[in-house]
């Protein structure tokens, strides 16, 4: 009996004691996260700002990883020898009986800028490389695109025919030249719309062009060309009292292009009439970076052929990242790149991706949603 008994204090004892070394660890246990709590409680501030600080860091260092950028629009590439790549320009026209438009948004550059009429039309900028399935329609050079084609080294420009002066300038600055008078084998002539707006190009047929005539064009070393090239940087984004639209007029409603800035995507959505301008196959047509060029133009004849002022200086405002930059822009020779200054007279830094300049004369203007709240 006494033996019984002693076995059950023994037993009763050893559970005591691990009912006792149970609670101690859970006191413990909850002592630790009473602990945790507390040090995140008093640190909340200091933990978000080094997160937020690390994502700052990484926005504005982007750049700093990229270790060559495309010379055309900053974007970058994975080794020196895709920094200055064979191009393709392709004059494309805005009349209404044109739209849709194919291939608008594949391009890198666009250059949009007023005809006879004042009404616009299109310079398409891409790489030899870029493959894009329908181009156009295509419609005739003009005088002043030649200067900007000019500021590129180993260009192409197709087009089909042009003003008089237009086609003796191309003849007498030696551009390589694919007119689709005397080389009609690299476009097609589509059959459901009606001439002048019917005829395309593609980048098949762009890369067969440089395979047979582009042999002489020479392209010049990286540094050589890179010293003719924009700035590029990422820079901030705007988070309050942004530009957030941007409307350019230059003749009729018609004509008049609206662009609308996303800041989630920090990237600028074009629209016409009122809906966004998209190209034949759905694709939105956006920039990364807009320049307002502004020029001084007059009527050269009786069909109304304009000439424009694209060398000397005039004023310009410039739009990334929901911001408006003023300043200026100054080129001096044809083959010079026009460059845009600040009103410090630093030259301002695009943002790398894709680029539309538009050319306003002084029929057009420029007006953005902040002129509208003065």
């Amino acid at each position: 009996m006494k033996k019984i008994i002693k076995e059950t204090q023994e037993k009763l004892l050893s559970e005591e004691k691990y009912i006792y070394s149970l609670s101690v660890l859970i006191a413990l246990a909850g002592i630790g996260l009473l602990g945790w709590f507390g040090l995140t409680y008093f640190h909340t501030d200091t933990v978000i700002e080094d997160v937020e600080i690390t994502r700052d860091e990484q926005d504005k260092n982007t750049e700093d990883v990229c270790e060559f950028r495309r010379v055309l629009d900053g974007v970058c590439v994975e080794n020196a020898q895709e920094k200055n790549p064979q191009l393709v320009a392709v004059m494309v026209e805005n009349h209404l009986d044109a739209r849709p438009q194919s291939g608008i948004s594949k391009a890198s550059l666009v250059y949009e800028a007023p005809v006879e009429g004042n009404y616009s039309r299109f310079l398409l900028v891409y790489t030899r490389g870029d493959i894009v399935s329908k181009v156009g329609p295509v419609r005739s050079a003009r005088t002043y695109y030649l200067d900007w084609i000019s500021e590129f080294e180993s260009i192409m420009y197709m087009h089909v025919g042009g003003s008089p002066h237009a086609l003796e300038l191309i003849k007498k600055y030696g551009l390589f030249d694919v007119n689709e008078f005397y080389r009609g084998w690299f476009y097609w002539r589509s059959t459901d719309r009606y001439a002048p707006h019917n005829v395309y190009t593609s980048s098949e047929l762009w890369k067969r062009a440089w395979e047979e005539y582009g042999s002489d064009i020479i392209q010049d070393a990286n540094d050589m060309v890179q010293s003719k090239g924009w700035k590029f940087e990422n820079g901030d984004r705007c988070i309050e009292n942004c530009v957030d639209e941007i409307r350019v007029t230059l003749r009729a409603p018609v004509y008049e292009a609206v662009w609308k800035y996303s800041t989630t995507t920090d990237r600028y959505e074009r629209f016409q009439l009122g809906k966004p301008h998209r190209d034949e196959d759905g694709n939105n047509i956006y920039a990364d970076t807009i320049v307002v060029q502004y020029v001084d133009t007059k009527v050269l004849d009786e069909v109304g052929r304009l000439g424009m002022d694209t060398r000397g200086s005039g004023k310009a405002s410039i739009f990334k990242n929901g911001f408006e930059i003023s300043g200026t822009w100054k080129k001096e020779y044809r083959t010079d790149k026009t460059r845009f200054f600040d009103e410090s007279g630093n030259e301002i830094a695009f943002k790398p991706g894709k680029i539309w300049i538009e050319v306003v004369n002084q029929i057009g203007g420029v007006e953005t949603n902040l002129d509208k709240n003065e």
